[in-house]
């Protein structure tokens, strides 16, 4: 039988918190294979990490604008020449750094999706996941806007941020249908419109997070989303 990360009881919200908590932290940061369509160097050898892991420090705290390569560079212990042969620009770096949290995003995802039994589960795992992410890594929150700022004048950032938008409403499409056929949900509207639906709920409460950091500790808000999503998800059989 496999381990239950998730019960619809509210006395074990907390537990399910927790729970997503370090789950995200052991997938956030993890190495990816996945290379980007702006280049085809390796991304998963120890030089390539650190110099994303500075990457995310160094965009993280002062912003794409202020952030230099030299900066990260140094940040990572590596020649300015070693970091473009990984990355050719600052632009580049930026998309990677948000890509590998969204992979985390994605796997943690589908784990909540495999193990939730009704509905109820369901809504509390996505409400409780985005819960985790904001309060574990606000760094990627900041970096989620610095790469939507940069989008509107880099064609090639633009495409990346529209690539992983729709693996995103397609991961979750996925999903959703998978849930259906279990009988976990029943949603009323088609999966398209409810997982494009579910990403503009999560961008909305990233941009309050963002402005009014304070809300993450708002309990109220939490349940809200949670009831707010099991009404989209429908009750299952």
């Amino acid at each position: 039988m496999k381990p239950q990360i998730f019960d619809s009881t509210s006395k074990l919200r907390q537990i399910l918190l927790d729970n997503l908590r370090k789950l995200y932290d052991n997938l956030v940061g993890r190495p990816t294979n996945r290379g980007m369509k702006m280049t085809t160097r390796p991304r998963s050898d120890e030089k390539a990490q650190a110099i994303l892991k500075a990457a995310r420090t160094c965009l993280g705290e002062r912003g794409y604008s202020a952030a230099t390569i030299a900066e990260i560079a140094a940040e990572a212990g590596v020649s300015r020449g070693l970091l473009h042969y990984y990355f050719k620009s600052k632009e580049e770096l930026l998309a990677q750094v948000v890509q590998t949290s969204t992979e985390a995003q994605l796997e943690m995802m589908a784990t909540m999706f495999a193990q939730s039994e009704t509905a109820h589960d369901l809504a509390a795992g996505l409400a409780n996941g985005l819960r985790a992410i904001v309060e574990r890594d606000p760094t990627y929150i900041n970096l989620a806007l610095e790469l939507w700022t940069v989008a509107r004048e880099s064609p090639l950032v633009a495409s990346e941020l529209e690539d992983l938008y729709r693996r995103f409403r397609e991961a979750i499409h996925e999903n959703l249908a998978e849930a259906t056929a279990r009988g976990v949900i029943s949603p009323t509207i088609s999966l398209d419109g409810l997982a494009a639906l579910l990403v503009g709920i999560t961008d909305g409460f990233v941009w309050q997070f963002l402005i009014n950091p304070e809300l993450t500790a708002d309990e109220e808000m939490w349940k809200a989303l949670e009831m707010a999503t099991h009404a989209l998800l429908g009750t299952g059989k």
